[in-house]
Order: C-alpha cells, then structure tokens, then sequence
C-alpha cells in the first residue's frame, strides 16, 4: 500500500474476484481476443528498434534502459504450444519478456515494510504453476515488444515474477492478495497469488505493474504529482486510506462506480467524475493503476470493465496525460504504437 510502500490490491470479498473471473472467461469464450499486442501512446510516430528514454530536465537519473532493444522482433517462437511443459513454458516467458520467474518451494517467502509484513506460502502444484503462467503470458502478451524489459530502473537489472500460494499481511488472512509489489526493497519484484486450479486475477497482475511504470517514471524524473494533481477536482486531496476503502466507507463522489466490479453509478454524471472507484482515491498511484487496468483489459480481451470510463472528459484527459508519460520513458515501435493509440480512441 502507498503509505506503507507496498502497492496492493487486497481483494477484501472473494465474490468480487469470482464475479471477475467468471466475467472474464465468458467474455474470452464470447468474443475475439485483441489481436496484434500494441504500443502505449496517444499519438503515431515513426518505428524505432533504438530505445528512446528521455529524463526531463532537473532529474540526477541516469536513463534506465542500459542496451538497445529490438521492439521489431519476431517473437512467434516464444509463444506458448499445448504440450509444452512448465520448464518450457517458463522458459519462453524469460526469454520473451526479461524476467526471472520463481515458483514452488523456490520463492522468496517474507516481504517487509516499515510498517507490516506480508508472508507467502509456496504452491508446489506444477500444473496449477503452468496454467496460471499462460493466463499471466496472455496478459503480458498484450503490452508493447520489448516493455517489460525496460520496467528495471536504477539499482535494479531484472523483474522478479513470484508465483506463491496464500499470502497473508502481518499472518492474518485479510480475503486474498491477488498480487503486489514495492519500491523499498532491495529486488524489484511482483508476487502474485496462484489459486486452486492455478487461477490468477490477471487485471491485478497488470495493475500491480502500473505501479512499476510509476516507479520507473518517478525515478526517472517524468511524472510530477503536483501536475498530476491539477487533473483532479479543485480541492481534492487523496486520503492515503486504504482501510476505508476496502471497508467500503469511501464517499463515492466524482467517482464512475464505488466498486471494482459494480455497475456505472448513474448519480454522478459523465462531467462530474474524474476517478474509477473508490479505491482510486486512496493516492495517485491507485488512481493510476485502477484507470489503466479498463484499457489493458480491452486490449486482453475486446471489452472493458467499465464501459465508457473515457468518455468521461476528466478520465480522458488523465489517460491521455498518463499514456504520454509513458510514451516519454519507453521505448515503442510505430506499429504497436498506433494500435494502442486506436484502441484508446475507439473507447474514449
């Protein structure tokens, strides 16, 4: 969580994460899945196989991407094949996106912050491992050639992907922690929960990235929360929170719905909501994470989670602030770049 460094999306109702779940294999079988994995950006620019990572001026960082990429790359040999085993499988996700995958009883297992710890048990189930990799791959798979690769930043060389099993906060079961991550630890990690049957919220997994892109932005020298502020009502400051609003004790105002998986709250309109849910009020990470997760999930599976979110003019005018920023730090090709820019603009 943001006040304690840890960024988490705790899933206080198991309902809520069945209601997605159920929701999203549905839509999978329903529909076609997005097809060519896209670029982040609002804009076309020209291909590049060059990383093109900008500091802005006043920051001491150095730009975090050490060697070129090649974002033209043909990657169709990493694509995951039935038959294929967990060695093979995680083999492939290494290689395709830069990271090192840890599982079964391999994984780190204790997770310290100033202010609580959280403690993960090993899943030693091969098969549950192996279907939860391919659901992650899938949702992997839809970002940007080369993307992954280039979220290290600073001290850190590599992403350390943990597949765990229950994972608890200070030993208490607080109703599941699909996936988190931190930025005051000396890895840069991203733990995520494998359930029975080796399910995994993979709309978390991609919000809990969106707080490595923050970190890697900040650290960087791209983002300005003051900016970031200006983007909100007049007088809105975040609450820091996250108690609240996972007790459900936030007031929904200027908010789309008050829930991750409820319906569009029609009491506030279109020109009076500038955050998703409630939860997006605890701070400008969660803000951040929650608004990307909608585009990411349409890019993943041809629908949103929040239908019409960008069309709402504040919404919009936050992603596409948000989208720029990162256009800023990462490198991109023309082509993936356009197809995100299209998907955007076809739900905005």
């Amino acid at each position: 969580m943001h006040n304690n460094k840890f960024k988490t999306m705790a899933v206080a109702a198991a309902a809520l994460m069945s209601v997605l779940l159920t929701s999203c294999s549905n839509q999978v079988q329903q529909t076609e899945k997005s097809g060519t994995a896209g670029e982040i950006s609002q804009t076309s620019a020209e291909t590049t196989a060059e990383p093109t990572t900008q500091i802005s001026s006043g920051s001491s960082a150095e730009p975090t991407t050490a060697k070129p990429l090649n974002l033209v790359e043909d990657l169709s040999k990493y694509d995951l094949k039935d038959g294929d085993s967990l060695e093979q499988i995680v083999s492939k996700m290494e290689n395709k996106y830069g990271i090192d995958i840890v599982y079964g009883n391999d994984i780190r297992t204790e997770f310290k912050d100033e202010n609580e710890t959280l403690r993960a048990k090993p899943n030693t189930n091969d098969n549950e491992i192996a279907a939860a990799l391919k659901d992650i791959d899938e949702g992997l798979n839809a970002l940007p050639k080369g993307f992954i690769k280039q979220l290290p930043y600073g001290k850190h060389k590599i992403l350390k992907m943990y597949l765990t099993g229950p994972i608890t906060i200070d030993g208490v079961d607080r109703g599941g922690v699909p996936a988190f991550t931190s930025d005051s630890d000396e890895e840069l990690y991203l733990t995520i929960e494998v359930l029975e049957q080796g399910v995994v919220n993979v709309p978390t997994v991609l919000h809990e990235l969106t707080h490595i892109i923050d970190f890697k932005l900040h650290y960087d020298g791209i983002i300005n929360e003051d900016d970031w502020s200006k983007l909100n009502p007049e007088g809105f400051a975040y609450d820091n929170s996250y108690g609240d609003s996972l007790a459900g004790k936030k007031d929904p105002k200027y908010c789309y719905t008050t829930d991750h998986y409820v319906g569009h709250n029609t009491d506030n309109s279109n020109d009076d909501i500038w955050f998703y849910y409630c939860y997006s009020k605890v701070n400008a990470y969660e803000d951040r994470a929650t608004m990307l997760e909608n585009l990411v999930v349409y890019r993943i599976w041809n629908y949103e989670i929040a239908e019409g979110l960008y069309k709402c003019p504040h919404m919009k005018a936050k992603m596409e602030y948000y989208l720029k920023l990162i256009e800023k730090d990462f490198a991109m090709n023309g082509s993936d770049r356009d197809s995100w820019a299209d998907a955007f603009r076809k739900i905005s």
